[in-house]
């Protein structure tokens, strides 16, 4: 029997890969815009998705909830997003960015910039293509397979 090679599987590959983007990003993130990746996440799917609450939003970016409060807290008092009353249901509240966060977004984006040019050094615009399209079949597999409803939004993308 074949002893499987787990450090060169597809899965720990775009598991390492990911792992280090995030760490990078974040690093970036910390010395350029002041926030962290995940409060980045946070204002990216504010920015799709304005008004969400906090339950939508912690499902959004992958995180629990309770988790989600103290980054809005902080994300509140530094001016970047607010919470506010919704309209038919006054119990709940939800999360809107601000003014502030529209000039730092110009920042996150040039870090995801600057970091998209340190890791594709010495990769072709044609390897990169194939990456992406080998990385979104997999992904759309892999979704398939769970049976989640997020298929129909990576199918968007690829267009």
């Amino acid at each position: 029997m074949k002893k499987f090679d787990y450090e060169n599987s597809i899965g720990f590959v775009v598991y390492s890969a990911s792992k280090a983007f995030q760490k990078a990003f974040d690093l970036e993130l910390r010395n350029k815009s002041g926030i962290t990746i995940t409060q980045s996440k946070v204002i990216f799917s504010l920015y799709l998705h304005s008004g969400l609450t906090q339950r939508e939003l912690a499902d959004k970016i992958g995180v629990e909830s309770p988790t989600l409060v103290p980054i809005i807290d902080k994300m509140e008092e530094d001016g970047y997003v607010e919470r506010r009353s919704d309209p038919n249901d006054r119990r709940i509240k939800r999360i809107y960015t601000t003014s502030k966060t529209d000039s730092l977004w110009d920042s996150v984006m040039e870090c995801a910039t600057h970091l998209r040019k340190i890791s594709i050094k010495d990769v072709s615009e044609q390897e990169i293509k194939l990456a992406l399209e080998i990385v979104k079949k997999i992904t759309e597999n892999l979704i398939v397979y769970l049976g989640d409803s997020e298929a129909i939004d990576l199918k968007k993308t690829k267009d």
